[in-house]
């Protein structure tokens, strides 16, 4: 699955987004208002569009035949690798939060300098290099994370299987079949791991109770084609 930030037609977007902003700032503010109408139109109808997308490729279709219901909270708090999933969760997070946090670091210092240099031309350049560089940051990170997501393991103990696919609680699904990932037993974790074979696709580790029935349950039924 390819982050939206990652794509290449998001950064093209967002060149031609940059360079209209920057337009209108540096020598048309007197159509600053319908700019903003317009980017609070369209953006939320892409982010809508793409995120409609991801979660129809991600959803488990409704009905079929429940295989394995579990619950396994204890089993998460009791892997001796916990700690370390968590930490490396949270260094993605932290990574994923870093372009926001530089662009509100600009936007208290250089945007205020920027919006009052007098030479419109100037202006335009400062105004495109500022949104450019936030966006290939952006882009680049977003690279970084979707190979990251693929060994970053996200941890599940709370879902139900059925012959379509896991169902994950509070939100979350894995549907059949798994032909991209790698299913491994960890019996000292009391869990499978479904390992990503491509970036952009998250990792998972599995807790149950029965480990070896769930081992056999994907193997039987998340290997075999639809």
């Amino acid at each position: 699955m390819e982050s939206i930030y990652a794509s290449k037609k998001t950064l093209l977007i967002s060149l031609l987004s940059t360079i209209a902003f920057a337009s209108v700032i540096s020598f048309f503010p007197q159509y600053y208002g319908y700019l903003l109408v317009a980017y609070f139109i369209i953006v939320p109808a892409i982010m809508i569009k793409y995120m409609s997308k991801q979660i129809k490729q991600m959803r488990v279709p409704s009905g079929g035949k429940v295989l394995m219901v579990e619950d396994a909270k204890e089993l998460f708090d009791e892997d001796p690798q916990g700690d370390e999933i968590m930490k490396a969760q949270m260094k993605q997070n932290m990574i994923g939060m870093l372009p926001l946090l530089i662009l509100i670091g600009f936007g208290l210092t250089l945007w205020p300098l920027i919006e009052h240099v007098p030479d419109p031309w100037i202006r335009f350049a400062a105004i495109f290099a500022y949104f450019e560089s936030y966006s290939v940051m952006n882009y680049l990170l977003s690279k970084k994370m979707m190979k990251m997501s693929k060994d970053i393991l996200r941890p599940v103990f709370q879902y139900k299987v059925t012959d379509k696919g896991i169902q994950i609680k509070p939100f979350g699904s894995i549907a059949f079949p798994l032909k991209d990932y790698e299913i491994r037993l960890v019996k000292e974790s009391s869990a499978v791991d479904l390992i990503s074979k491509r970036d952009g696709q998250q990792s998972y580790r599995i807790y149950s109770k029965n480990p070896e029935k769930l081992l056999n349950i994907l193997r039987e039924k998340g290997l075999a084609e639809a």
